[in-house]
């Protein structure tokens, strides 16, 4: 059942086009996740599809009701009725309320409509882990369609069964969650660079052609010199009619290359190397060593007794629920406070929330450039990485974006004279593409870097060390974030979670064969399914609260 059409959209500031999209059909079980870059229109196209603003031009039909989980911002909430949802467990309004507290109660106050079709621009903002996996069991036994803004992959791989992205001012469909989107992209991009290479090679070939026979041309003019008057004669005739065939030959290659289709060539894919010879090696074993490290404020103990060693090198993801002690913890590493031994080789380059390091009253290759060993061309490169090319290096910070002085402050942590880095929650506020960017940066960076992030994604890809602050005792554990999982599940998860776990991984695949359905599927089926694995997964709800 189609709930959602919109045809021949278009979205425009000043003279700029920001996207056109011709048209787009949302059905009732559909979970579509919008990506592109920031500033692309992610959210302009999700308020016009959700009609909270007007589109240029084109229209938008809705064919049932809606919700909307806005993006966060520092707003008051006044009034809300009745929001105890589940899991989400807010039964009252205060104005006293935390980023996270309002973000869940807005979730909740959505969820509780039980609308036609969701729209939620990035509802895992001042979400904890925890809470973005909370909402993830939600939106996957939410009964109507949902259109989703999500910087959380691992979110748009267990929710979504189409992916719209905005590029370059186009909106195209790709269908799957974000891992098969992005191999559709890689497909895509490996088959335009092999027919720029036809092209090219083709250019090439009919270049050289033409060239040859426009030399072959102009020599055939030349009579030899033994040659008296009347031979002359015969050879400049004859000379004459071959070259004119010649130059009729070059003519047909030359209207052959201006036919020849042009093929644009596709964006490179830098591949950048730190040189470890600029950050300083730390010759002990050990870069940090922790030993029974405890925090209290006031009467609250907000860890205790933890545990362990890195060493350099190490790539250390510090876990936890908002307000268990994350960011604390790093300060008393840089205050190098009691239980906590660093290193007297380690630098440390540390990535605040604030951007301190950065001068608002200079450019973007100033700030990077004034604290790194690294010569200039190989800032740009990494700058060109972050989406910083050419002259928008020359920009001065003070009129940047939040998620564009994020990358700078990155850039200039990453190029700094430092062996250890700091991270505190890096990836807010970056698009998909520069998240990924920083992945491949933090792979390669030769240092020692200690990150917080509610990234699970993230998290996955880059820690070969996990600190939880949630646990009762914490101690490093030295392994991946997947090793980490699987060795607390074994010993926490209970036979009502294993079944839950089981139902919504069956709810997933229902919900992908009923907005894609394949030959052999049976569409009612499927959907009396569909309400039976939404029935047995709020029983297990019950159980477990």
């Amino acid at each position: 059942m189609t709930i959602l059409t919109a045809r021949n959209i278009e979205k425009s500031f000043g003279d700029r086009t920001l996207f056109t999209l011709q048209a787009l059909d949302i059905h009732a079980y559909d979970r579509i996740g919008i990506v592109g870059v920031n500033g692309a229109g992610k959210s302009t196209l999700l308020q016009i599809l959700s009609k909270e603003i007007e589109p240029d031009c084109g229209t938008i039909d809705h064919y049932g009701s809606i919700a909307i989980i806005p993006q966060f911002h520092e707003e008051t909430l006044e009034t809300a009725s009745s929001l105890s949802k589940g899991q989400w467990g807010i039964s009252h309004v205060t104005t006293n309320m935390s980023g996270g507290e309002r973000g869940r109660l807005k979730i909740a106050h959505a969820l509780e409509q039980e609308a036609s079709i969701l729209f939620a621009d990035e509802p895992t903002s001042h979400l904890d882990m925890y809470g973005t996996e909370q909402l993830e069991k939600a939106l996957l036994s939410y009964k109507g369609a949902i259109l989703l803004i999500s910087h959380d992959r691992a979110l748009l791989d267990a929710i979504c069964t189409k992916i719209i992205e905005i590029e370059d001012g186009s909106v195209r469909e790709y269908k799957g969650n974000y891992t098969n989107y992005r191999e559709q992209k890689e497909q895509q991009r490996q088959h335009q660079q092999s027919e720029y290479e036809k092209y090219t090679k083709e250019k090439q070939r009919l270049e050289a052609a033409i060239t040859s026979r426009q030399q072959r041309a102009s020599g055939m003019t030349k009579i030899p010199t033994r040659f008296d008057s009347s031979e002359s004669k015969l050879y400049k005739s004859g000379a004459a009619y071959s070259q004119g065939n010649v130059q009729k030959a070059a003519k047909a290659l030359e209207t052959r290359l201006e036919q020849l289709e042009k093929k644009e060539k596709p964006k490179e894919i830098v591949h950048t190397k730190f040189d470890a010879q600029y950050h300083a090696p730390i010759h002990s074993k050990t870069v940090m060593q922790l030993n029974k490290v405890t925090k209290k404020v006031g009467s609250r103990t907000l860890f205790h007794n933890i545990n362990g060693s890195m060493a350099p090198g190490a790539k250390l993801a510090i876990l936890g629920k908002n307000g268990s002690g994350k960011t604390t913890l790093f300060h008393m590493i840089q205050a190098n406070e009691r239980g906590i031994q660093l290193s007297k080789s380690s630098k440390i380059g540390y990535f605040e929330q604030t951007l301190a390091i950065l001068q608002n009253d200079k450019t973007i290759l100033q700030n990077v450039m004034e604290e790194t060993r690294y010569d200039e061309s190989f800032v740009r490169t990494i700058l060109a990485r972050l989406l910083f090319r050419r002259e928008d290096v020359h920009k001065q910070v003070s009129v940047l974006s939040g998620g564009e002085r994020v990358k700078v402050a990155l850039a200039k942590i990453f190029l700094g004279d430092y062996n250890t880095l700091l991270l505190d929650e890096p990836t807010n506020y970056l698009d998909l593409a520069t998240q990924e960017e920083l992945e491949q940066m933090l792979q390669h960076y030769p240092g020692t870097v200690l990150f917080i992030s509610h990234d699970r994604t993230f998290v996955h890809k880059i820690a070969d060390h996990i600190l939880h602050l949630d646990e009762e005792s914490p101690r490093l554990f030295p392994g991946s974030y997947e090793q980490y999982t699987k060795r607390t599940e074994q010993t926490s998860i209970n036979p009502a979670e294993q079944e839950l776990l089981r139902l919504q991984t069956k709810l997933t695949e229902v919900i992908g064969r009923i907005s894609m359905p394949g030959r052999d599927d049976d569409v009612i089926a499927l959907e009396s399914e569909y309400e039976q694995l939404l029935h047995q997964i709020q029983e297990c709800n019950m159980r477990l609260l």
